[in-house]
C-alpha cells in the first residue's frame, strides 16, 4: 500500500465513507511497517538518527483523545515520509557547480609536447605552437583553439563533436586522427587526415576529408581545395623525423627555426629557384646544415650570436 492510498483511506475515515474491509486493511499497519520502509526513506545515520528526534518530539507525545492504533500507526508514517523527504533536501542541497577553467599549452621553439585532453583526445603539439582548450567539456561538443601545428588522436563521441579552430578555419570530426598546420606565417592552413573523416570548414566554403586526403585553406582566396597525399610524408615530425619534398629553401630555414629553436639571417636574400628535396631523422642542427651545404654549392653558414646563424653565399643549382 502506498503513502497516497493512505491519504485516501484516512480521508474516507474522516468523511464516515470508510468500509469494514478497509479500515481492516489499515488495522494491519503497525510498528512493523515503518521498520520495513526505514530503508527506503532514510539514506544515511544522520538522517536516521535527525528524524528520530523529530518524531521523538511529536508522535510520541501522548495525545488529548484516544486514537484508533492503525490510524496513529498511519499519521506516523506519513509524518516519518514527510520528515525523510525534508531530510532528504537538508542533507543533499546540489552544489554550486564549479567554473569551468581555460587551458593554455605552449611548446617553445625547438620543443614539442605531448597532451592528454579531459575526454581522452591525444595531441602531440609541435614546436612554436599554442593550444587552448577548457579543464572538462560540459556543452555539447568539444572545442579547442590551436595556433601552430598539431597531430589529434581524438577520442570518438558521437554525441559531442570534437572541433578545432583556427583562425577563420574549423575543423570538425567525432573521432579520428589527423595533423593540423595553421602556423600563422604560412598563407595556407593544411589539414591532413591519416583516419576517420574530417570536415573542415570557414565562412565560404567546405570539404569532407578521409584517409590520406589534405585539405588546404587559401587565406588570401578565402578557397579551400582538396588532394590526396602520402600521409607518411605529413606525419614524421611526430616521430622526429624532418622531411623536405621539393621545398625552397626560405621555407626550409623556417621550418629549421622551428624545429631547433634557432634564428637565420641571410647574407644573400635572393636564393632564386633553389629547392630542397630530403630527410633527416632525429639529426642534429649542425649535421642537417653540413648536408644543405654539401647538396647546395655556394651556400656557407656561420653562428653570429649563440642562436642566431647567418647563410652566407648563392645557391647555384
Amino acid at each position: 500500500m502506498t503513502e497516497q492510498d493512505i491519504k485516501r483511506l484516512m480521508e474516507k475515515y474522516l468523511n464516515g465513507t470508510l468500509t469494514k474491509r478497509e479500515e481492516s486493511l489499515l488495522e494491519k499497519f503497525d510498528s512493523n511497517l515503518l521498520t520495513k520502509n526505514e530503508n527506503h526513506v532514510f539514506h544515511n545515520k544522520t538522517q536516521k538518527e535527525y528524524i528520530k528526534r523529530k518524531l521523538s518530539k511529536g508522535i510520541h507525545q501522548k495525545p488529548k483523545s484516544p486514537m484508533p492504533k492503525w490510524m496513529a500507526t498511519a499519521a506516523s508514517l506519513a509524518l516519518l515520509l514527510a520528515l525523510g523527504y525534508f531530510a532528504y533536501s537538508k542533507f543533499h542541497k546540489k552544489p554550486t557547480p564549479l567554473a569551468i577553467a581555460e587551458v593554455v599549452k605552449t611548446t617553445e621553439w625547438g620543443k614539442k609536447m605531448n597532451i592528454t585532453l579531459p575526454d581522452g583526445t591525444e595531441v602531440r603539439l609541435n614546436s612554436g605552437s599554442t593550444i587552448t582548450f577548457p579543464d572538462r567539456f560540459e556543452e555539447n561538443i568539444r572545442e579547442v583553439e590551436l595556433s601552430g601545428e598539431a597531430f589529434f588522436d581524438v577520442t570518438r563521441n558521437p554525441d559531442k563533436p570534437f572541433i578545432i579552430k583556427s583562425g577563420e578555419v574549423s575543423t570538425e570530426v567525432l573521432g579520428t586522427s589527423f595533423n593540423v598546420n595553421t602556423y600563422p606565417e604560412n598563407q595556407q592552413i593544411a589539414v591532413t587526415v591519416a583516419t576517420g573523416k574530417v570536415k573542415v570548414a570557414s565562412k565560404d566554403a567546405e570539404v569532407l576529408l578521409g584517409p590520406n586526403e589534405q585539405g588546404v585553406f587559401d587565406r588570401s582566396t578565402k578557397t579551400i581545395s582538396k588532394e590526396q597525399i602520402d600521409i607518411a610524408t605529413f606525419l614524421q615530425w611526430k616521430n622526429g623525423v624532418l622531411h623536405f619534398e621539393d621545398v625552397t629553401l626560405g621555407k626550409v630555414m623556417e621550418s629549421l627555426e622551428r624545429w631547433y629553436g634557432v634564428t637565420f639571417v641571410f647574407e644573400n636574400e635572393n636564393f632564386g629557384d633553389c629547392h630542397l628535396t630530403a630527410s633527416y631523422d632525429n639529426e642534429i642542427l649542425s649535421a642537417v646544415l653540413e648536408s644543405i651545404m654539401y647538396t647546395k654549392k655556394g651556400l656557407d653558414y656561420e653562428y653570429v650570436a649563440d642562436k642566431t646563424i647567418m647563410i652566407k653565399g648563392k645557391c647555384t643549382d
